[in-house]
């Protein structure tokens, strides 16, 4: 049978490895590796179209990148998303943000933290020692990130074109770590 102390390292040990599983869940903008957005004034109704003209253009690429919708933010408080997947690190998330009448596209290139960082002390140390990033699997990831943010960007052109709005000064240039792409 278990002792007191058994039981409470054993609780101890639950309890760290449930912490550090919630720290790296949730998106934080930290691990953003590149962002892009654009402003529809009075087009509120329009962010399930863009997700849906974004899927269309996704699917047009004929890649084998997987995709699904999700709820993009916090348990409860996101908004509808569509995920797309690179590998278990990267993803691109195109969504969108209403307020007033107004609707904001996003797309989001995603880093997804690892648990070494969560670990005290040893975590970046750890995290250096396991994680190497080749040149080759970087050049394939801005081929990854160039084709959903231009999926992201058409369905957005797509949009403004039928409310016939002006895209030169709504379409802008991505940023981040890759550059404009």
């Amino acid at each position: 049978m278990l002792s007191l102390t058994g039981i409470f390292w054993i609780l101890i040990i639950v309890l760290i490895v449930a912490t550090i599983l919630r720290l790296t869940k949730n998106l934080k903008e930290e691990n953003v590796v590149q962002r892009w957005g654009a402003y529809l004034p009075g087009q509120n109704q329009a962010g399930e179209e863009y997700l849906a003209l974004a899927e269309q253009e996704i699917a047009k690429r004929n890649t084998s990148f997987s995709k699904e919708r999700i709820n993009f933010g916090m348990t409860g408080q996101g908004g509808p998303a569509l995920r797309i997947v690179y590998s278990p690190t990267y993803s691109s998330y195109i969504t969108y943000d209403i307020t007033g009448d107004d609707l904001f596209l996003h797309y989001v290139l995603y880093r997804r933290g690892d648990w070494f960082y969560s670990i005290p002390f040893l975590g970046k140390i750890l995290f250096r020692l396991f994680k190497n990033v080749y040149v080759h699997d970087h050049n394939k990831l801005i081929g990854f990130a160039s084709v959903t943010i231009d999926c992201a960007k058409e369905a957005a052109g797509n949009l403004m074109d039928k409310f016939s709005m002006d895209k030169s000064k709504r379409i802008k240039e991505s940023s981040g770590l890759l550059g404009p792409l």
